[in-house]
């Protein structure tokens, strides 16, 4: 009860900011409010006007049903999302990797590791990109949405893909997993790397 009056007040007060001010923030603090009264099409409105401001037709359906413990409706949405050509495809890659790392470290917590190696394998594809470049800076509202790292996307996603690798006992395929992904790196993330590897106890 202490939780939904918390989500009303969280309401409440991002309706009144928007009221005096249309803003990016102020869709975001009410969609992450709709999102936690199970709203979830008025969620998805607030987080497709807030995404107006740095992303275009970037549309947030996907991430709002996710939010809303709706992921196989959440994928289904990602799927139609990369097969429009109007969807700016770097960020639209960057919510399929991030949505697939959460998959994932669900599957890898319930010991579900054959699922959590698909999972992590997926984010790895598509957040390639990321290895040696930066994110383009519009997709930095999903950090401000979502709290998402994009930054570290590329090596958490690889990270966990080989945590996910070992403990399925496949350490031949870890192995692989860590070489792509030193060679596909720039020299500051083969370092970061490298230096995590050795912390494994294998």
């Amino acid at each position: 009860m202490a939780r939904q009056l918390d989500w009303d007040n969280a309401l409440q007060d991002a309706t009144k900011s928007l009221a005096i001010r249309t803003s990016l923030s102020g869709y975001i603090a009410k969609g992450i409010a709709l999102c936690g009264k199970q709203l979830v099409e008025d969620a998805r409105t607030a987080f497709d006007l807030a995404f107006t401001f740095t992303l275009g037709n970037m549309d947030a359906t996907a991430i709002a049903l996710f939010n809303a413990n709706r992921h196989k409706e959440s994928m289904l949405r990602i799927d139609q999302l990369a097969a429009d050509p109007s969807v700016d495809p770097l960020a639209c890659s960057i919510v399929i990797a991030s949505l697939q790392v959460q998959l994932g470290t669900i599957a890898f917590n319930g010991a579900r590791h054959a699922e959590a190696i698909g999972h992590f394998a997926t984010a790895v594809k598509a957040s390639t990109f990321l290895a040696k470049s930066a994110a383009p800076a519009a997709c930095e509202v999903f950090t401000l949405l979502f709290g998402w790292d994009i930054d570290t996307l590329w090596q958490t996603s690889n990270k966990k893909l080989i945590l996910a690798l070992l403990g399925a006992g496949k350490l031949g395929e870890a192995f692989e997993s860590y070489r792509f992904a030193m060679n596909a790196s720039n020299e500051a993330t083969k370092a970061n790397l490298h230096s995590w590897v050795l912390t494994l106890s294998l």
